[in-house]
């Protein structure tokens, strides 16, 4: 009688634990793949708006060096943070206020060990070039102010939560300049279009950091605000979990070299407490990528800095 032809041969009957064994394997496999294209995937770096022109410029470096990409993300810190906090993919992140670091960290989203004090910075009461020396403005005379700004605003960062505009509320306070101009002021998404807008001559002045003047011919300094009266300006760099990327530690290093110093210096920063060149102690703990990384979703038990 004949036997179906879908029937296997009697010499063959082993095989499906062979290919049992094959399946197993290439699952394996399968499940090991993901794992690899993370580790070698290119670097996404979260940065302060104001670091726009040092980090893109030390980006480009890098890139050239390695022949690896470097994904950049420019906004204000806040905005960068409660991405980060609501599961957005970053390797770095480049802050101008620590206490949206703290506010990660709370969260368990930061590689433990990893923030390193990078730049600081020097706020800044700027005008449009065109308006001439008649702009110059004497920060301890508030009618000074108001009468450069005639019938135009003041522009700030959001107060709110922009780390510019923090800083920008409490020197106008301490200096008691607040309320007088509390009509007067008009608020940006963050440090670099406050520039924008004094730069287009959208307005008179604008308060932002004194980097921004940086190879800007359309813009001049009216005055620079106390360094007391306000917190300092520091910038902070730090990996975010899962910390596991060779690239991004590579460029994390990168960032706290001889190289970085000099390009943040020729921009218009200032060197952070901490300083530059990266020592032994700037590296992140051995352990800091080998953690479970956390959830990443919106955690309501951190509260946000304000």
């Amino acid at each position: 009688m004949l036997r179906p032809m879908w029937f296997e041969p009697p010499g063959r009957i082993r095989q499906p634990r062979l290919i049992r064994a094959r399946v197993a394997e290439l699952a394996l496999l399968a499940a090991l793949c993901p794992v690899v294209a993370v580790a070698q995937a290119e670097p996404v770096v979260f940065a302060a708006a104001s670091t726009m022109a040092p980090v893109g410029e030390l980006a480009a470096a890098f890139e050239r060096e390695r022949g690896r990409a470097v994904r950049l993300s420019f906004a204000a810190s806040s905005t960068l943070a409660r991405q980060i906090a609501h599961g957005a993919r970053a390797d770095l992140f480049l802050s101008a206020n620590r206490r949206w670091l703290e506010h990660l960290e709370q969260a368990g989203l930061l590689a433990e060990g990893s923030r390193r004090e990078l730049a600081g910075n020097r706020l800044a009461l700027i005008r449009p070039a065109d308006q001439g020396r008649d702009a110059q403005v004497a920060l301890e005379r508030p009618a000074s102010l108001l009468n450069v700004l005639e019938g135009l605003p003041l522009v700030v960062a959001d107060p709110a939560h922009v780390p510019a505009g923090i800083y920008a509320r409490e020197a106008l306070e301490h200096l008691g300049l607040w309320e007088p101009l509390g009509g007067r002021m008009a608020f940006a998404a963050n440090a670099r279009a406050v520039t924008v807008r004094v730069a287009r001559g959208e307005a008179s002045l604008g308060i932002t950091y004194a980097s921004e003047l940086g190879g800007n011919p359309a813009l001049a300094l009216a005055a620079l605000l106390p360094e007391d009266s306000h917190a300092p300006i520091r910038y902070e760099l730090v990996l975010v979990e899962p910390a596991g990327n060779p690239l991004a530690q590579a460029f994390f290093d990168y960032l706290l070299g001889d190289e970085a110093r000099s390009v943040f210096l020729r921009h218009g920063f200032t060197s952070g407490r901490e300083g530059f060149p990266a020592t032994e102690g700037t590296r992140p703990s051995p352990t800091a990528g080998r953690r479970t990384a956390p959830v990443r979703t919106g955690r309501a038990h951190a509260r946000e800095p304000r």
